[in-house]
């Protein structure tokens, strides 16, 4: 705070007209020249909430991802052993793992096919046609019993 001292304070009492100097008017003229109008000050702010609304959203939906993708597992990648079965209408399976058969044609028909587990291979052609005529052929070609759940 600045210090006054006696020679400071008689020069604004010999000095000071009421009606000349008067604080209040000039404090309101201030405010006055520095104020934005009103409607403008609620849109300002307005503008500011929503902007506020926007980062915090932004931050949460970030950080729910990151959070999402840490406890999630990554996906194991399948190989895709017919890759044109839509033009060729057939799977074709030279010395595969029959487990590999399986997860295909449970991704293909949209359903879970199983079966115990074994190191037994598959070398056939199948039409795409009926899914039980597959699986009786696969059954009865690898001597196995083979779990459908639709």
């Amino acid at each position: 705070m600045t210090e006054f001292n006696d020679k400071d304070l008689d020069y604004v009492a010999r000095r000071y007209r009421p009606d000349r100097y008067d604080t209040r008017k000039a404090i309101r003229r201030f405010h006055d020249q520095t104020q934005t109008p009103a409607r403008r000050r609620w849109w300002m702010t307005a503008a500011a909430a929503a902007a506020s609304v926007v980062v915090l959203f932004a931050a949460g939906y970030g950080i729910r991802s990151w959070v999402r993708q840490q406890s999630e597992p990554a996906p194991t990648e399948r190989p895709v052993l017919n890759p044109n079965v839509a033009q060729t209408h057939e799977f074709v399976y030279d010395n595969v793992p029959v487990e590999a058969v399986l997860a295909e044609l449970s991704a293909y028909y949209h359903c879970t096919l199983t079966t115990a587990p074994s190191d037994k291979k598959l070398t056939a052609t199948f039409p795409d046609d009926d899914i039980d005529y597959i699986i009786g052929l696969i059954e009865t070609a690898l001597d196995i019993q083979i779990t459908v759940e639709r």
